[in-house]
C-alpha cells in the first residue's frame, strides 16, 4: 500500500522550488496580484488625499477645522485663499495642501494632510515656513511690516498612531545631552512646530457628533474592521442628509469600500446605501458576509492545490506511477505528465 506522506511532512528544499516552475509561475502570479493591489491601494490613497483638499476648499469647513485650533472663532469670510505652491530647498517643486491668510494679518495657517507616518515632518514644516515667509517678503518688501507667521497643522488619517515628533529640535542634534525642551513654552507659529490632529486620538461618538462633513471622512478612514465600516456608513449617510457637500462624504465612502472589495462589489453596497435600494443595512451586511466567505474559500483553495502539487511531486520522485497519482491527488493525466517533464529538466 503506498503511504502518502501529509503536507505538513514533506520537506520543502528551498532551492528544489526555486527551479521548479510550476513553483516559480505561482510566486510570479501572486507577486504581480500582491503589485496590482498595492497600486491600487496608492491611487485610492490619491483620491482620498484629494477629497481632504475638497473639503478644506470649503471656507466654512475651514473656518471650524482652525478655531479648533487657535481656540479662536474663525468665520469663512475671515480666510484669504493663498497661492499654495513654494519652492523648497528639499523639493525642486513641492505642493503643500491648503494655505489660508487671515484677513488684515500678517498670520498664514497651512494645513497639511498625511496618510502615513513622517518621521522629518517637522524639517518639511521649517522649509515650508521659511519658503511662505520668503514669499511674502517679496510681496509685502517694506521694511516696517512685520514678518509673516505661518501656523502649520498636521492632520494625520493614517493607521497607525502618528510617533513622528512635531518641533524640530525634537529631531536635531544637541550640544549637550541633558538639555531640555520646554514644549509647554511653545507657541502656534514656532518655526519648525506643527500643531498634529491624529483621528486615531478621537472616538468614533466625537466624529459623528462633530459639526461638518471633515469629522465623518476622518471617521471612515479610521474604521478598521469591514462589518465596522458598514455601520458607520449607514449612520454617517442619516447625518449628512443636510450638508451641502455631502457627495464629497460619499465619494469617500466609495474609497473606503473599494478598498477592502474592489469596484464590483462596491457598487452593489453603494446602491443600497445611496441608490434604488438605499436603507437595506442588513441586506448589505449578508453582502458583505457572503464576499468575506468567498474570499476565504479562495484561500483554501489555493494553500490545498499547492499541497496536491506538492505531493504529487514526491509521488513522481519516488517511482509512482500515473494510475496511482490520479487516484490519490485527482490530478488527470495531462497535469500529471507536465510535471514530470518539469521536474526532469531540472534534474
Amino acid at each position: 500500500m503506498i503511504r502518502i506522506e501529509t503536507k505538513s511532512a514533506i520537506k520543502i528544499d528551498i532551492e528544489k522550488y526555486l527551479k521548479d516552475p510550476v513553483f516559480m509561475d505561482l510566486v510570479k502570479k501572486y507577486a504581480k496580484e500582491s503589485e496590482e493591489f498595492n497600486k491600487n491601494k496608492s491611487k485610492i490613497d490619491k483620491e482620498h488625499d484629494k477629497i481632504v483638499k475638497r473639503v478644506f476648499q470649503s471656507k466654512k469647513e475651514a473656518a471650524r477645522f482652525i478655531s479648533k485650533i487657535i481656540g479662536r472663532k474663525v468665520r469663512p469670510s475671515d480666510l484669504v485663499a493663498v497661492q499654495n505652491s513654494f519652492v523648497t530647498t528639499e523639493l525642486k517643486y513641492r505642493e503643500a495642501d491648503i494655505v489660508y491668510r487671515l484677513k488684515g494679518t500678517n498670520i498664514v495657517i497651512l494645513i497639511e494632510h498625511q496618510t502615513r507616518v513622517d518621521y522629518r515632518m517637522a524639517y518639511r514644516i521649517l522649509n515650508y515656513q521659511i519658503e511662505i515667509m520668503r514669499a511674502n517678503e517679496v510681496e509685502n518688501p517694506k521694511k516696517e511690516d512685520k514678518e509673516c507667521l505661518v501656523i502649520p497643522i498636521v492632520l494625520y488619517t493614517g493607521k497607525e498612531k502618528w510617533t513622528a515628533k512635531n518641533y524640530i529640535k525634537e529631531i536635531q542634534e544637541r550640544l549637550f545631552e541633558d538639555t531640555k525642551i520646554g514644549k509647554e513654552e511653545i507657541e502656534l507659529g514656532t518655526l519648525g512646530y506643527y500643531t498634529l490632529v491624529d483621528v486615531n486620538n478621537y472616538t468614533k461618538e466625537e466624529l459623528l457628533k462633530e459639526e461638518g462633513i471633515l469629522s465623518k471622512i476622518m471617521l471612515i478612514e479610521k474604521e478598521r474592521s469591514t462589518k465596522d465600516l458598514v455601520k458607520t456608513i449607514f449612520e454617517i449617510n442619516e447625518r449628512i442628509q443636510n450638508e451641502k457637500n455631502k457627495e464629497i462624504v460619499y465619494t469617500a465612502m466609495y474609497l473606503g469600500l473599494e478598498k477592502k472589495f474592489g469596484t464590483k462589489i462596491t457598487n452593489k453596497i453603494m446602491e443600497k446605501i445611496i441608490g434604488k435600494e438605499s436603507g437595506n443595512m442588513l441586506a448589505v451586511e449578508q453582502m458583505v458576509l457572503e464576499e468575506n466567505e468567498m474570499l476565504r474559500n479562495e484561500g483554501r483553495r489555493i494553500g490545498i492545490d499547492e499541497g496536491i502539487i506538492k505531493v504529487a511531486k514526491e509521488m513522481i520522485k519516488n517511482g509512482v506511477e500515473n494510475e496511482y497519482i490520479m487516484k490519490y491527488t485527482h490530478l488527470n493525466k495531462e497535469k500529471i505528465e507536465k510535471l514530470r517533464r518539469q521536474m526532469r529538466k531540472n534534474i
